[in-house]
């Protein structure tokens, strides 16, 4: 293991001997498992993954390849499974994501880890035969802006505010995250003209600091000195709700600039642009 995993072992040992942690299996309809946070307009949806029964047991569907490569075709609207062939472990797991929806007033907030393409098409279809609602109008976007999307699924949540969570790809290890054909989904099929889609690329800003040295002698003599720069990075993206106005900014390496956005509930319950109040 290496030294980050026996830091991460080390520190379960020591919550362990503190108090046991206890673990448990969610699925589709568990919601139960929130009834400590859903009170008042305060809830939280268990949306997934959805179950199959085997033997009488609940179970979870091995899942397929799907075709290689990025699509340009409008397959992914279909909320069939069409085009997938074999299993494949690594996009079962990612396909059995947990899948929740919090709600707060009249907003909600999609948050659905690594879903893939046919398990987004599960959820949709569900979805369409009104077993399930994914409509929601923050939607944390599935597994950093793959091409393994369903545009169905998409459709079904149709988003006003969709935040990509990316930018930690480097040379030796690129998925091109996120992809043109994700990113055009999002815009097509929220349910405004003018929709947000944030995306984390981590925006770095460097300064010149000269010949430098570490701190700790030890590693400062294994080292030796070095020519440093330091670096401050952008890239979260802040939501604020009280369950009628919905605020959403990201920070800049200007202080005195930030991106924000705000929405109001008009008298019907939809949600419409309002202004930012600027301190």
């Amino acid at each position: 293991m290496n030294e980050p995993f026996r830091e991460w072992k080390q520190t379960l040992a020591v919550y362990n001997s503190r108090s046991e942690v206890a673990f448990r299996r969610l699925q589709f309809g568990d919601n139960q498992a929130f009834e400590f946070f859903n009170q008042g307009d305060l809830r939280i949806e268990t949306l997934g993954p959805i179950t199959t029964t085997v033997n009488g047991q609940p179970a979870l569907k091995f899942l397929g390849e799907p075709p290689k490569g990025p699509r340009i075709g409008h397959e992914s609207l279909n909320d069939r499974d069409e085009g997938l062939t074999g299993h494949s472990a690594s996009h079962t797991i990612n396909g059995h994501s947990i899948v929740f929806r919090l709600i707060y007033g009249g907003f909600s907030f999609l948050f659905s880890g690594d879903l893939n393409d046919e398990a987004s098409r599960f959820l949709a279809r569900e979805h369409n035969r009104g077993n399930l609602n994914l409509r929601s109008e923050v939607f944390k976007v599935p597994h950093h802006g793959s091409a393994d999307f369903s545009g169905a699924f998409i459709q079904a949540v149709s988003p006003i505010l969709s935040v990509v969570s990316s930018g930690d790809e480097s040379a030796r290890k690129e998925y091109i995250h996120p992809r043109a054909t994700l990113m055009g989904a999002l815009g097509k099929w929220s349910r405004v003209p003018e929709p947000l889609i944030f995306v984390t690329e981590l925006v770095a800003f460097f300064e010149e600091e000269g010949p430098s040295r570490l701190q700790d002698d030890k590693k400062a003599k294994k080292r030796g000195p070095f020519y440093g720069f330091s670096r401050t990075a952008y890239g979260l993206v802040k939501t604020r709700t009280d369950g009628k106005r919905l605020f959403v900014y990201t920070d800049s390496g200007n202080i005195q600039m930030k991106e924000a956005y705000a929405y109001d509930l008009d008298s019907s319950g939809v949600p419409q642009p309002a202004d930012v109040t600027r301190a």
